[in-house]
């Protein structure tokens, strides 16, 4: 990684994008239903994306993201052809300012690697196929989010994302490294970690094990896995299921996604709890569930609206 700053880097792809010749990543195309809006996609630690109907790949960073009220560099044009996937989760690399996508439609389950440094993708932009979809926690795939990256010690590491499949089971799995170039999943991937998951509109984790799942009445709960490293247990902190908050599904706004901001390890108590909203309006909002370890229904807005930081985003 060379010495240049995240702004520095940002300000440079979002001015130059395509005029710069940035590798457009190559797809496996899969008939799928069209999108009809933008896809937001949450990488964490200030990392936000959006994909557009049309399959541009728009990347934004947060400055002071802990607060949801810092400035946004962006958007930088990061290729084109993600339209052909109907799912699609990202996490920011550690100790880097790379972001990594795994993308999945029918023919299988990808992953593209984006390099901050030289402003392209890894590999190119060839697909490269990181698991079947008959794979252990990808068969019958309802839904992948992230579940982000330790970076509280140097020796943690790798990439978390959770599944869900259409019976409700939840899935871990790690990913270490880059696609195509060494990249694997680590010990454990695949594995089970919990049922009942099927009824929830939103779910979204957090690097601490923290998890927020919205259900159809906009009921809000709150579970915290205690393994996120290591994906090794099925043990879950006390209260899993606490009720943290109502109207986050319909209600007064209507939210269209909501999305785990990430941990900020460089506090003492990884602060946690930040959330993103997109609302009925298409306009991102801002919130932070201030008990993330045990689930206590305090929150910075207790209304549970928070603040417009950004607007067309959906």
């Amino acid at each position: 990684m060379t010495t240049m700053t995240r702004r520095s880097l940002l300000k440079l792809s979002a001015a130059t994008g395509a005029a710069a010749g940035l590798a457009l990543p190559g797809t496996v195309r899969a008939a799928r239903a069209a999108r009809t809006k933008n896809l937001v996609v949450v990488g964490q630690n200030g990392n936000l994306n959006i994909v557009t109907p049309g399959g541009a790949m728009l990347m934004y960073y947060q400055y002071n993201w802990q607060t949801g009220l810092g400035s946004f560099i962006g958007p930088s044009s990061n290729g084109s052809g993600f339209e052909s996937f109907s799912s699609i989760a990202s996490c920011g690399v550690a100790y880097t300012y790379d972001n990594i996508y795994v993308c999945v439609n029918s023919s299988g389950v990808y992953g593209y690697y984006w390099k901050a440094g030289p402003r392209s993708w890894a590999n190119s932009g060839a697909a490269v196929r990181i698991a079947t979809t008959s794979a252990a926690g990808w068969a019958n795939l309802s839904k992948v989010f992230s579940g982000g990256c330790n970076l509280s010690t140097p020796d943690r590491h790798g990439n978390v994302f959770y599944t869900i499949d259409s019976s409700g089971q939840l899935f871990w799995h790690k990913y270490l490294g880059v696609p195509g170039e060494g990249g694997y999943w680590a010990a454990n991937s695949g594995r089970r970690i919990g049922v009942g998951w099927g009824g929830f509109q939103y779910v979204t984790a957090a690097a601490t094990g923290t998890f927020y799942a919205v259900d159809n009445t906009g009921t809000m709960r709150w579970y915290r896995y205690t393994d996120p490293d290591g994906g090794a247990s099925n043990n879950w902190a006390a209260n899993p299921g606490r009720v943290i908050g109502a109207g986050w599904y319909g209600g007064p706004y209507g939210y269209q996604t909501v999305q785990s901001a990430g941990v900020d390890w460089n506090d003492g108590n990884a602060y946690d709890g930040g959330l993103y909203m997109v609302d009925k309006n298409g306009d991102l909002r801002w919130n932070r569930h201030q008990d993330w370890y045990s689930g206590k229904p305090d929150w910075d807005y207790p209304t549970g609206g928070g603040p417009i930081i950004g607007r067309g985003w959906m």
